[in-house]
C-alpha cells in the first residue's frame, strides 16, 4: 500500500465554548474528523479556556490530538494482524 493511501484526512469540524463538569469550567471543544478509506473517526479534544488564548486554540488541539492517538497507537499495538 502506497504511502498516500495510508494517510487520513484530518478536518477540524467545530469549535465550540461549552461549560463542562468533568473540567470544572469553560472548556473549548473542538472536533475533529479523521478519514481513511473505511476508517472514519470523530474525536472531541477538550481544553479549559484558561490554559490557551484564542490563537492557540487550534493548535493546542492539533497536540492534544497527536498525543492522544500516539498514546492509543502505542496501546494497540499488540492488535496488528496482517492480512493471510
Amino acid at each position: 500500500m502506497a504511502l498516500e493511501e495510508e494517510l487520513f484526512e484530518i478536518e477540524l469540524d467545530s469549535i465550540e465554548r461549552t461549560l463542562n463538569d468533568r473540567m470544572g469550567d469553560a472548556v473549548y471543544d473542538v472536533e475533529f474528523d479523521c478519514t481513511r478509506g473505511d476508517c472514519i473517526a470523530h474525536v472531541l479534544v477538550s481544553i479549559d479556556v484558561e490554559v490557551v488564548t484564542t490563537l492557540e486554540i487550534v493548535p493546542f488541539a492539533m497536540s492534544q490530538l497527536h498525543r492522544a492517538f500516539v498514546a492509543l497507537a502505542e496501546q494497540t499495538k499488540a492488535w496488528k494482524i496482517e492480512p493471510g
